[in-house]
Formats: structure tokens, sequence, C-alpha cells
């Protein structure tokens, strides 16, 4: 008989997922530091306002409605949900924005500095054509 010293087959399974784990264990401190600094930057809510919503609702714009008055606190609730569906979705002459032009973030923002009164005196000017 051969003195051959052989692996038990209920190990094979084992010795086949150490490696896999040693470079998972390797990689993952890699990727967690890559995770910041992929994070998009978000914008500032006034900023959000002056380069996509001042365009038609700005004070002087007759397209839409001006849209920095100040609703009762009560209904911004519902207004803010109104406010996020209609940027999604679009409504009648105002078209849809997607993430790529408002990301979540920047309209969550948004949607808070209308809430808040933020933006009830910044600057109408600008807007991208």
């Amino acid at each position: 008989m051969h003195n051959t010293t052989r692996v038990p087959c209920r190990h094979l399974p084992s010795l086949r997922l150490k490696p896999l784990a040693l470079l998972g264990a390797l990689l993952l401190p890699a990727a967690a530091s890559a995770a910041p600094d992929s994070a998009p930057d978000v914008r500032d809510p006034a900023e959000v306002y002056r380069q996509v919503c001042a365009h038609c609702h700005a004070p002087d714009k007759a397209v839409g409605p001006e849209i920095t008055i100040a609703f009762p606190e009560a209904a911004w609730e519902a207004r803010g949900n109104y406010i996020r569906m209609t940027v999604r979705n679009g409504r009648a002459a105002m078209p849809a924005f997607r993430a790529a032009k408002i990301s979540d973030p920047e309209l969550e923002a948004l949607i808070q500095a209308l809430v808040s009164g933020e933006l009830d005196d910044a600057p109408a000017q600008g807007g991208e054509e």
C-alpha cells in the first residue's frame, strides 16, 4: 500500500473557501476606504433652486407659480410630497427632473429649504435653459 496523505472529502469545501475568504479580507479595507470618495456631491438647496427651479418659478417669471411663498406648516408635509412627485414625474407644462438633474438628497434638501422658508430671500437669477 502507498503511504500517501489524503484529505478527507468533508474538508474539501472549507479548503476551497479559505483563499476566497483571504481575498475578501484583503479587499474589504480597500472597498471601505473608497466608499466616502465615491459619494456624490450634494449641491446647496439655494444653488439647486437657482439652477433648476428659478428659470420658471422666480417671482418675475410667468411660466410657473412662485414656490418660495410660505404655506401654513400643517400643509407643508403634503406640499413636500406634492413637490417631490411633481419634480420626479412632471405636471402640465413642467417637465420631470430625474435624479441625474436633481439627486434625491438634493431634492429632499430643497424641499426642507422651501418648507423652512430658507429660500424666501434667495436670489432667483440664473436658471438653466
